[in-house]
């Protein structure tokens, strides 16, 4: 077979920048140095930090700050993978300083962790620490100056306590609750964003792990503090919007409801977060992946529009929906209706493990922005991971796979640009400092936001929140 019969295509797409404050870069870590973060204040900002743990995680996270202050090299070399943390205060080129004053510092005393353990169950014991955890909140709240973000650290004790016998600690799960999730909530009813943190986290036994947290930190921190986002795509136009959709079911006893979690980009915005009503008549293929019928899909698509419109005057002339399964024919039907009067409607199936690989006649992994593609099929597999030339280095564990990428037959936009997009979405987490993440924003941000509404307590919340730093 020659190369012009193959049914494959294989080309490089270059890798997106993003807009810092001063310039672009590719890099997250190197725009922060070089540029600046996107500040919405003049001059410096301030990070205004409560923080609730116990003594040792205090006096852990308390060294960390202390580092960061004054700057961490990761390593005795000077690795393009690893970008030294340049430190706080008005000389840095962060142009950032924490101020962490110990009236928004709450201690996780011992006879608090003893009244936690004590209970018979794990289920029991997590909802006596999220009793503590919300009557801190609810105090640093009070305070005449209120911080802006809010550190919980998870003493250990209390790991082992909430954590059911059959799982790890990965997620501190019982019963279906989820003690990460109903954290979030708890802060957002408070309206103070919140940052979890894990014992493993301020185990910190190198320079390398050091910088790397500082740098997490201080990027979900800014982020949360300043209620916006420290760098932005160039490359979303006004006039456009793009969503993407994943489903939720709600824990409850009653009757089995289903809603979608909607993650909204459009230009000049934040990731907004929209809640669907309960949606009607959901479908399950037999991978079981939820399908919506023709008025549900209606439904959907007019909220997300209905939002845009509001904040735009008018509705976008191009919409692009992100969905992590293939579209039925009823979905396609109801988000047609829903978009009369747009001009161009993109559907875009967005796959997370295709069983394709691409093995390459050298020692390094395929290259991050490799795109296969079947031409005669529209289906295409985007290394979103890999190797990275300018970092001289591949991040990841094992082999990197693609995404996989399918236009629907409801798609205006030629796949390559679409392929480019969704490259460009990779960028656009401000929950890490990494170069980029495995996918897509629209997808990604939907499916987090997903596992928090489908908590219990987001009945009792006054009010769900948009911005999406209330659920990173």
């Amino acid at each position: 077979m020659t190369p012009q019969d193959t049914p494959f295509t294989l080309r490089h797409l270059e890798e997106p920048e993003i807009q810092f404050e001063g310039g672009t870069e590719t890099s997250p870590k190197r725009g922060l140095i070089r540029y600046g973060p996107r500040l919405y204040e003049e001059g410096h900002h301030t990070i205004k930090l409560g923080i609730i743990g116990d003594r040792d995680s205090i006096r852990r996270l308390t060294e960390l700050l202390h580092d960061m202050e004054v700057g961490i090299h990761p390593g005795t070399s000077d690795n393009p993978w690893q970008v030294p943390y340049p430190g706080l205060g008005k000389s840095s080129p962060l142009n950032l300083s924490i101020n962490a004053k110990k009236g928004w510092r709450r201690q996780i005393r011992r006879r608090d962790i003893q009244s936690v353990t004590s209970k018979s169950t794990p289920r029991d014991r997590m909802e006596r620490f999220l009793k503590l955890v919300q009557k801190d909140i609810e105090i640093i709240e009070r305070d005449s100056v209120q911080p802006n973000a809010i550190i919980v650290c998870i003493p250990q004790e209390v790991m082992d306590a909430c954590t059911p016998e059959n799982q790890d600690h990965a997620r501190i799960q019982s019963e279906g609750s989820d003690l990460r999730n109903r954290i979030k909530l708890i802060g957002m009813e408070a309206r103070i964003p919140t940052q979890l943190i894990k014992p493993s986290t301020l185990a910190i036994r190198t320079d390398r792990q050091r910088a790397s947290r500082a740098w997490n930190l201080t990027v979900g921190l800014l982020y949360k503090s300043q209620r916006g986002h420290p760098w932005k795509t160039r490359q979303i136009e006004d006039g456009h919007c793009y969503a993407g959709l994943s489903f939720y079911r709600e824990r409850d006893e009653g009757d089995d409801v289903i809603r979608a979690a909607l993650a909204h980009v459009f230009h000049g915005r934040d990731h907004i977060i929209l809640q669907s009503d309960p949606l009607p008549d959901i479908t399950e293929d037999e991978n079981g992946s939820p399908h919506l019928s023709y008025e549900a899909a209606r439904q959907v698509g007019e909220q997300i529009l209905e939002y845009y419109e509001a904040q735009k005057g008018t509705r976008p002339s191009r919409f692009v929906l992100h969905k992590p399964s293939v579209f039925w024919e009823e979905e396609r039907e109801g988000l047609l209706d829903a978009t009369d009067g747009v001009r161009d409607l993109d559907l875009v199936w967005v796959r997370r493990r295709p069983k394709v690989r691409l093995f390459p006649p050298t020692d390094y992994p395929a290259m991050r922005g490799t795109l296969l593609s079947v031409p005669d099929d529209d289906v295409h597999y985007l290394y979103t991971s890999g190797y990275v030339p300018e970092e001289t280095t591949y991040q990841g564990s094992g082999v990197p796979s693609p995404i996989e990428i399918r236009p629907d037959e409801i798609c205006e936009t030629p796949s390559l640009e679409i392929c480019k997009e969704i490259l460009f979405f990779t960028k656009l987490d401000w929950n890490t400092s990494d170069y980029a993440i495995r996918m897509p924003a629209t997808v990604s941000v939907a499916k987090r936001v997903g596992t928090i509404l489908s908590e219990v307590d987001t009945e009792s919340i006054s009010e769900v929140r948009p911005q999406y730093f209330y659920y990173m």
